[in-house]
């Protein structure tokens, strides 16, 4: 099979990588710079390819993945993305760190996307999974850009597992909540404090289940499925009361 992730040098691309390299898949990944995926794979296997790509690029996506599965993908998974940096309570929205987040974390998918389907449709076969987030369910204060960017990929999947389901390709949708990587420990320097914070692992294990199972919308772990859940039943003006007076 072949498997292409982004964002696969850290973070939940890497887990997801060394899963599907272990099972003996050809796995590509694709990442800032060479210098990282050294950091990452100092000793890289036979079946595994790394690609030097800005997602932003929408020619150098297709080129890349074009190149990579030389016409036949069995599984995207786009993982690549960015947040706002650290929450701090009241302060003024960067809105040239916001503009870098639509297009890594929206336009970056959808070139991926667009590579992916040009190489799955002439076989009517193929599975894409999105790695969208939890902070999709509601507008949070402290990252506006990152919620709205992640709550259209949910949108998105919807759209896309609806428009290519009688062409052989499933989408899904994966929402975790906090997960223990590097980026989120840089981000959130009390991570261990927030609640359901899963580990890089057990959030790997649960996306290849859920992309296994063709599995259209999960958010995980169950806590904060059932807590999004609450959070979409508060009448709005309760919810905004509550994020005036927590770190949300």
């Amino acid at each position: 099979m072949n498997v292409f992730i982004t964002g696969g040098t850290g973070g939940i691309g890497k887990a997801l990588a060394e899963r599907y390299i272990a099972a003996g898949h050809t796995v590509g990944i694709c990442g800032g710079s060479a210098i990282d995926f050294q950091r990452t794979f100092a000793t890289p296997p036979p079946n595994l390819h790394f690609y030097p790509l800005d997602v932003t690029d929408r020619q150098a996506s297709l080129d890349i993945i074009n190149q990579f599965c030389h016409g036949r993908l069995d599984l995207l998974i786009a993982a690549a993305g960015i947040n706002d940096g650290t929450p701090v309570k009241g302060r003024p929205l960067d809105f040239d760190r916001a503009e870098s987040i639509y297009h890594v974390n929206l336009l970056g998918v959808l070139h991926s996307v667009e590579a992916a389907l040009a190489n799955m449709l002439p076989h009517q076969h193929g599975r894409i999974a999105i790695l969208s987030s939890a902070a999709a369910i509601a507008g949070y204060p402290q990252t506006p850009a990152y919620c709205s960017s992640k709550a259209a990929l949910v949108t998105l999947s919807e759209s896309l597992s609806l428009r290519y389901a009688d062409r052989g390709i499933s989408v899904s949708c994966l929402l975790p909540g906090y997960i223990d990587t590097p980026l989120a420990r840089a981000t959130h320097p009390n991570l261990q404090k927030m609640p359901f914070v899963i580990s890089v692992d057990e959030a790997a294990d649960t996306i290849i289940r859920a992309i296994n199972n063709k599995t259209l919308y999960l958010i995980f772990p169950w806590q904060v499925r059932w807590a999004s859940r609450l959070i979409r039943l508060l009448p709005r003006r309760l919810f905004r009361f509550l994020c005036k007076w927590s770190e949300l």
